[in-house]
């Protein structure tokens, strides 16, 4: 009783083989490997005995192996093809972006028109958040707190004056933020309204330059301001 040679699948799956110019030859594809099945295969049935046959089991658990094959070729092929539509579709919303403000993880402070505003992301109830407005130079130009803040954001404005009341001139601020629970402090993550102004591609993951010159992934913007 015959068999199919081994080399056929060797032949199939690509493990031997180059072109005459010694480039390997393109294996990968269902169509190819398909074709090469179906050449070697019907060279093996016709060398095969005729008072020998090709065992029929055999026969057929290798139509079934290179059928498993075309199919995850072909699975491959779909998975690359959504990747690339959903590549698309982000990139898309990403572009929608440019020119708006977005709410990010940074500490920055845009005075505009004697008026600032940024938020504050808590893991718990606090007793009390300080907030503390820097200049450029890291000098507390003003300093206030919120009363009672709750688990989540907390959002503040910020209108642009010293802690003497003098207003202080448009342009980039930072702060800094402590809570407090029961007399210990708690983590607390400042965020920053930032304008888009480009979108980029880093990867799988559209990333955005931003006013103050830093650059965020898409999936790290907390909220799109109205």
């Amino acid at each position: 009783m015959a068999t199919i040679d081994q080399s056929i699948l060797n032949k199939i799956n690509g493990t031997t083989g180059t072109s005459g110019s010694g480039t390997t030859k393109d294996v990968s594809s269902a169509d190819a490997i398909q074709n090469r099945f179906l050449k070697l295969f019907t060279t093996q049935l016709q060398a095969q005995d005729p008072l020998n046959p090709m065992d029929n089991s055999q026969m057929t658990a290798q139509m079934s192996q290179i059928s498993t094959v075309t199919g995850l070729e072909k699975l491959n092929q779909a998975m690359s093809g959504l990747t690339q539509a959903q590549m698309a579709s982000q990139s898309l919303n990403a572009a929608a972006l440019i020119g708006r403000n977005v709410l990010v993880g940074d500490s920055g402070l845009n005075l505009k028109d004697g008026s600032a505003r940024g938020a504050v992301g808590l893991s718990q109830n606090a007793d009390q958040l300080k907030i503390d407005v820097k200049d450029s130079r890291g000098n507390v130009v003003d300093s206030f707190s919120i009363e009672q803040p709750k688990n989540g954001l907390t959002y503040f404005g910020w209108d642009g004056k010293n802690v003497t009341g003098e207003q202080l001139a448009d342009g980039e601020y930072s702060f800094a933020v402590t809570a407090t629970q029961g007399g210990k402090q708690i983590d607390a993550t400042a965020l920053s309204y930032q304008q888009v102004k480009s979108v980029g591609i880093d990867g799988l993951t559209p990333n955005l330059s931003l006013g103050n010159g830093k650059r965020v992934t898409l999936d790290t913007v907390v909220e799109v301001a109205a």
